[in-house]
């Protein structure tokens, strides 16, 4: 998640390309059936985090936390089961959303768009 101030920040100095999605953002804000409030969540921006912006000294998303589990089995009816055996899986608790928005914000604002 990332609120509009944020997005404001961020967006506004990054030139063209940041007014343009700013304003794609707020045309979609200000239609008036909907209410989105202050706070706006931005695609599957949790991919970008876990696999573009890992750490060279480890290969792994460090700046993000997640357990490791048994990956549970798939029953006939469409649900879960628990599988002791099962091949091990992360399963995320957070996601670093700053490091994401600060390297977007970052790259836009090199590119001069």
């Amino acid at each position: 998640m990332i609120s509009h101030a944020e997005l404001e920040a961020g967006l506004k100095p990054s030139g063209g390309l940041g007014t343009y999605l700013l304003e794609q953002l707020e045309r979609v804000v200000s239609t008036p059936k909907i209410s989105l409030g202050e706070t706006y969540i931005l695609g599957d921006s949790p991919l970008v985090t876990l696999t573009a912006l890992q750490s060279s000294f480890e290969p792994d998303s460090a700046s993000s936390a997640y357990v490791v589990r048994p990956t549970p089995r798939v029953i006939a009816r469409a649900q879960y089961e628990a599988n002791p055996n099962g091949r091990p899986m992360r399963v995320y608790t957070s996601i670093d959303t700053r490091l994401t928005f600060a390297d977007m914000f970052a790259k836009f604002a090199a590119a001069g768009w």
